[in-house]
């Protein structure tokens, strides 16, 4: 991935329609409207499947290789898709979000993102300049005191809002306030020029066989494998 990085990520950079910018207005994306229309159903589901916040994957459980972004168990993860491909069981705990995401093939992963209490991301970059990143608050119960710092400018999170951002620019996340925050995170196809949109679309679907890619998914899915069977043993959800 890295090499692929390389060679192909300055004309990723260079062919973006968007421009070379930080953050972008995210009302210029279809789903905007949908996420928009579609909140409170969304955030019904949020606040069903949060129930079972401490069986959430943490981080470096699913992505061993950044445990220097975050090495603790502050950091939670819920999969509905990843790198094209979808997580069935979880998908039917949120499924009007999932019908949204399903409208719109630019989206290539989406997942449940929750920062604990007093949580702060370490700076870190993407790896990979074909995907824009898009987040849509569901829980920021103190507004003022989380945020995110991407190249030096800062965004907030507003519940039912999007942001909508470059994360191939250094940046670090911060959540200090005493209670949850989460996010839809989603990564989204960067608007090439046509040939560029055919080469990246290709490298998205190959990605598939790099260990940055299949070891988080294979992990997630002995995840969510243990999450339901403690379903099937009658604990609470």
């Amino acid at each position: 991935m890295l090499i692929i990085e390389k060679v192909l990520g300055p004309r990723f950079r260079r062919g973006n329609k968007l421009g070379a910018k930080k953050f972008y207005d995210p009302e210029i994306l279809p789903i905007a409207k949908d996420f928009k229309d579609s909140f409170k159903l969304i955030r019904m589901e949020y606040d069903q499947i949060i129930k079972r916040y401490d069986d959430f994957a943490p981080f470096q459980t699913i992505s061993p290789h950044q445990t220097y972004i975050s090495n603790d168990d502050k950091w939670r993860l819920f999969f509905l898709k990843g790198a094209g491909i979808w997580f069935r069981r979880n998908c039917g705990q949120m499924p009007n979000t999932t019908k949204i995401l399903k409208k719109h093939s630019y989206i290539i992963s989406a997942y449940i993102s929750v920062l604990g209490p007093h949580k702060k991301l370490n700076p870190h970059s993407g790896p990979y300049s074909g995907v824009l990143r898009l987040h849509l608050a569901l829980d920021v119960p103190e507004p003022h005191l989380c945020y995110i710092n991407v190249g030096g400018q800062t965004g907030c999170w507003q519940e039912g809002e999007l942001l909508f951002f470059d994360d191939t620019y250094n940046h670090f996340a911060v959540n200090d306030s005493d209670h949850k925050r989460a996010v839809l995170f989603m990564d989204v196809l960067k608007p090439l020029p046509f040939h560029l949109r055919i080469i990246n679309r290709l490298i998205i679907k190959v990605s598939r066989i790099f260990p940055y890619v299949w070891i988080p998914l294979l992990r997630h899915r002995k995840w969510e494998r243990d999450f339901y069977a403690k379903n099937r043993r009658g604990e609470k959800t």
